[in-house]
């Protein structure tokens, strides 16, 4: 009797444990919603001559419009989550505005080939000969942040950057 206590007691123990463990997976996987949205700038002045800026759906996009790229990311589980990266490429045909990203408790970094991440003064482009030199906010082909918070049940994060459209 003694014997089938203990295994029953081992069985039951075994699939709370595993009940526990695929939890924790599941909250790993999809932990974090991120939501992704693009808007138009759009130049307006005001009666008083100064001049607004509205950001609005971008229905018909042009060569030299400039899109504000939004990143927002949501913790969803039930403990908090550390260690959050986002990594976002610039789309082929933009070129990213200097001095345009933004992200709270973040660390952000740029890359050439979107494989190596670096600050951007110590960022380099190398063409075919083998040239290096410091690379230019055009040469931009994806950026990375690192969220350098806990990110809370619930809480949610926001990071920013701007693009212009190339023109043909």
């Amino acid at each position: 009797m003694k014997t089938i206590k203990q295994n029953l007691f081992t069985t039951l123990l075994l699939s709370v444990l595993a009940l526990i463990f695929s939890m924790n997976a599941y909250a790993e996987d999809g932990a974090i919603r991120f939501t992704n949205k693009a808007f138009k700038q759009v130049i307006s002045k005001n009666a008083d001559g100064t001049v607004k800026y509205d950001y609005v759906d971008p229905a018909l996009v042009l060569p030299e419009d400039v899109i504000l790229y939004e990143i927002t990311f949501e913790n969803v589980s039930y403990q908090d989550i550390s260690n959050i990266v986002i990594k976002n490429p610039i789309a082929n045909n933009s070129l990213y505005r200097a001095g345009s990203v933004t992200g709270d408790s973040t660390e952000i970094t740029f890359s050439v080939d979107g494989k190596t991440f670096a600050a951007a003064d110590a960022l380099q482009v190398k063409d075919k000969s083998g040239k290096t030199w410091q690379a230019k906010p055009e040469d931009y082909t994806a950026i990375r942040w690192v969220y350098k918070k806990s990110l809370k049940p619930g809480e949610k994060g926001r990071v920013t950057y701007k693009t212009t459209i190339k023109s043909p």
